[in-house]
């Protein structure tokens, strides 16, 4: 039920150097790598995510039914001028996006991080609210496997001005690396699939052989 007011950026604007190609759209089961993750993420809590991509993004990796009703309605395209210039423009084109919307929390996600599964995302979604509801200071809730904080990452509204000035290729994880306190703001995750990120062709390989099991589970 998407009744709390919980948006995220979806970052799909990288340059994709390690593989040497676009990699959101290289096939990845039935669909392509981005649309894999997007589908999830649209089923999951989120209220709205903002699709940051480079401005000439023919959009060709997104299934053509995530552009129809039920699905659009829970997603926006974001085109960023300036995404060559690293992560930090991107994430400032969707924040600037996510902001014209009340929200009590912005997600970070990642395209290339298919595999997230929606249990996950409300597990942190659920486990934000109630730690907002009794600190309405918390910086941030990310997701953590075997003690590394990594993505999906929920960023509350204070945190916002520090996202806003990052620059170059700096991410969102700045943000917490600057925290020596962590374990707080840490909610751990067993399975480490939901952190499987594609970025080299030995992965995209993998990546392959998973979403066929996961394929052959739903048979």
């Amino acid at each position: 039920m998407k009744n709390c007011q919980i948006n995220a950026i979806f970052l799909a604007a990288g340059n994709s150097k390690r593989m040497d190609e676009n990699k959101i759209s290289l096939p990845l089961g039935s669909t392509t790598i981005g649309s894999f993750g997007l589908r999830r993420f649209i089923q999951s809590n989120i209220n709205h995510i903002f699709v940051v991509t480079k401005v000439n993004d023919s959009l060709d990796w997104i299934d053509r039914d995530l552009f129809q009703l039920p699905y659009k309605k829970y997603w926006t395209h974001v085109p960023c001028i300036n995404a060559n210039h690293g992560q930090s423009h991107s994430l400032n084109c969707g924040l600037n996006e996510a902001l014209k919307f009340d929200s009590k929390g912005i997600m970070i996600l990642l395209a290339d991080q298919p595999f997230l599964s929606i249990e996950t995302i409300n597990t942190l979604h659920f486990n934000y609210l109630e730690l907002l509801k009794k600190d309405s200071t918390i910086p941030f809730l990310a997701a953590s496997f075997q003690g590394i904080p990594r993505p999906p990452i929920i960023f509350s509204p204070i945190s916002i001005p520090s996202l806003l000035k990052l620059t170059g290729d700096e991410g969102a994880r700045k943000i917490v690396r600057m925290h020596k306190t962590l374990d707080d703001f840490l909610i751990d995750f067993e399975d480490k699939i939901d952190f499987f990120d594609i970025d080299t062709k030995e992965a995209y390989v993998m990546a392959k052989r998973i979403a066929q099991s996961k394929d052959n589970d739903d048979l």
